[in-house]
């Protein structure tokens, strides 16, 4: 796959991470909608990391709570470049240095896109 504008891998990201949830003990086999598996994914995150929030700011708690493997996401080197290409938001043919920095801020890029899944249950909430 060859890279893809970030509104469209963004989108690509998002929807992985909420399938990674299906393979958590508490979800599976509970077919849960996608709303309810971002409320899940907030209730575990603000009742494990509540006191890294105050202390950090919630993008660094996120982070963290993340690289601690809190959900399943790949965390090998290979694992991620392989979804970065799979995710469209680096070409298959990528040199070392691209590589290394997706390597190097993987964990900040994906609290990046879980908390912007907040913002969909917040928009859901002011209806």
């Amino acid at each position: 796959m060859s890279k893809l504008h970030h509104t469209k891998y963004k989108e690509n990201y998002k929807n992985y991470i909420l399938d990674c949830l299906d393979s958590e003990d508490d979800l599976i086999g509970k077919n849960l909608t996608r709303q309810e598996k971002i409320k899940y994914l907030f209730d575990r995150f603000y009742c494990e990391y509540d006191f890294a929030i105050k202390r950090k700011g919630k993008h660094k708690a996120m982070t963290d709570w993340l690289s601690g493997l809190a959900i399943n996401i790949p965390y090998y080197h290979f694992d991620i470049i392989e979804l970065a290409k799979e995710m469209g938001s680096i070409d298959e043919n990528s040199d070392d240095a691209l590589e290394d920095r997706v390597i190097e801020n993987y964990f900040s890029f994906m609290a990046n896109m879980v908390l912007l899944l907040e913002d969909e249950i917040k928009e859901v909430a002011w209806w």
